[in-house]
């Protein structure tokens, strides 16, 4: 039975969720959600609906910590709904980080390690080995070694795929050397294998710091942690996805890397770099925004300092100009208004790991999708 064009535009502005449940109708609709067609026209209709992602860790009845997504959407009348999605993947580890998501796909990783993930469908994808990585397993002062530093996930829109990119340090655990020696692999999921590409000509280590790494509009982020030896101050590393090369930029000169911390977010469009202090004691939290002039140098412009009261551990990212996610020392989502400077509790709670010492990873932006993670040419078809 053929679908018609009326029934097509009707389904292709429903949620995935619905979408998957109707898959069970008749074979015509299963064929046709499937479609890689209808799921580029599905997208194209859901990237007006962004949510926020946050990653938590929960105990389930069997008394082991699992990976959980809960996918918020705020109403104009800003309330809120919540839908919780636990994966049912064994080798989804809690403690894997999110590395970037984009057009509903996120990608999680411990820097070995990456999978691709749609959280609305379910389905989970485990890459390939590196190419690059390697370990002796000895601490011979003769062996030498290959580890990953810190690894990034986005979208090409000149290509029309989606990337991994690695960065991996080759080292020899006597050898001291002013800055290790740095090769950096991509991954195409068209083609599902990783190449090699030039590495940066700068030092400087862009480690995984997966409270800090975000990717936004075709570049990636990370932390570049400075080398003290020859003077070098922390920055930002940033990889355009698209032409594939590096670049680096400062950071405003008030960061001092032994008082504060600091993380990436969103607010209308720009990005903004959050600022604040290692001590529980001290919470002003500084909110810069990123600027670029007709050069594309930047420059960073204090856009305000907030003073949360005690309890709020960091923050997390803006859902409206005036509106703040941050987590509590308590394990729950506050949200703040920094105009009112009212809080709030979110009914999200999250649970410490061993090894993180935050509890929720969160994004904006993000798009209920049915992309999938199998890759190919015609994952996203935008001729259609």
């Amino acid at each position: 039975m053929v679908v018609s064009d009326t029934v097509i535009e009707i389904l292709s502005k429903l949620p995935p969720e619905s979408l998957l449940r109707f898959k069970s109708v008749c074979k015509s609709w299963y064929a046709l959600i499937d479609n890689p067609k209808f799921v580029t026209k599905h997208l194209l209709n859901s990237f007006s609906h962004k949510h926020v992602l946050i990653k938590r860790a929960l105990t389930n009845n069997s008394g082991e910590q699992e990976l959980v997504f809960s996918i918020l959407k705020f109403s104009f009348d800003r309330s809120l709904s919540i839908m919780n999605i636990n994966l049912p993947f064994q080798e989804i580890d809690p403690l894997l980080e999110i590395c970037g998501h984009s057009h509903g796909l996120v990608c999680l990783t411990d820097c070995d390690d990456a999978f691709l993930v749609n959280p609305m469908t379910k389905q989970s994808r485990k890459l390939p080995p590196s190419i690059l990585i390697f370990r002796t397993g000895s601490y011979d002062p003769y062996s030498y070694s290959a580890v990953p530093f810190s690894i990034g996930f986005g979208y090409d829109a000149k290509s029309n795929d989606f990337k991994v990119v690695r960065i991996v340090s080759f080292r020899g655990y006597s050898t001291m050397v002013m800055c290790p020696h740095i090769r950096v692999e991509i991954y195409d999921l068209s083609k599902d294998k990783w190449r090699e590409i030039e590495a940066p000509p700068f030092c400087g280590d862009a480690n995984c710091t997966p409270h800090f790494d975000m990717y936004h509009e075709g570049t990636f982020y990370f932390w570049g942690h400075g080398e003290s030896s020859i003077f070098e101050a922390d920055h930002i590393v940033t990889f355009d996805m698209s032409q594939e090369v590096f670049s680096k930029i400062s950071v405003p000169e008030s960061y001092d890397d032994k008082k504060h911390k600091t993380s990436l977010g969103v607010l209308n469009r720009s990005m903004v770099l959050f600022v604040y202090p290692f001590e529980s004691n001290e919470k002003n939290i500084d909110i810069w925004e990123m600027e670029k002039d007709e050069s594309s140098v930047v420059s960073w412009s204090k856009l305000l300092t907030i003073d949360p009261t005690l309890g709020i551990e960091h923050p997390l990212l803006f859902v409206s100009s005036e509106e703040l996610l941050m987590e509590s020392s308590e394990g729950h989502v506050i949200m703040y208004n920094t105009k009112t400077h009212r809080f709030k509790k979110l009914p999200i709670e999250g649970e410490v790991t061993y090894t993180k010492p935050n509890r929720f990873e969160a994004t904006d932006l993000f798009i209920k999708s049915l992309v999938s993670v199998e890759g190919g040419r015609d994952m996203i078809n935008y001729g259609f």
